[in-house]
């Protein structure tokens, strides 16, 4: 598991990932998933991005890694309201 940051357009993309792999009989290596990505955290603010990365991470134990760009935008899971009646 890794934390990635990601900036994409202005924007900071904090994501838990999972690297999921398989090892085959003459050694090669196949990553089995590929999951879609969702935020857990979105800024337009690179440094309260990288210190949410940087608590997720230590809550986790594990790496941050930062990217740029990138085909495919996060998705944000939207919460409820909690306000309407």
């Amino acid at each position: 598991m890794y934390i990635e940051l990601k900036e994409i357009k202005g924007k900071h993309y904090v994501m838990l990932r999972h690297e999921a792999s398989k090892m085959n009989v003459d050694g090669t290596i196949d990553e089995i998933t590929k999951e879609k990505p969702v935020a857990q955290f979105m800024s337009s603010n690179p440094v309260e991005a990288y210190n949410v990365a940087r608590q997720f991470a230590k809550q986790n134990k594990c790496l941050i890694r930062a990217t740029k760009g990138g085909i495919e935008t996060p998705e944000v899971p939207i919460p409820p309201d909690l306000f309407e009646e």
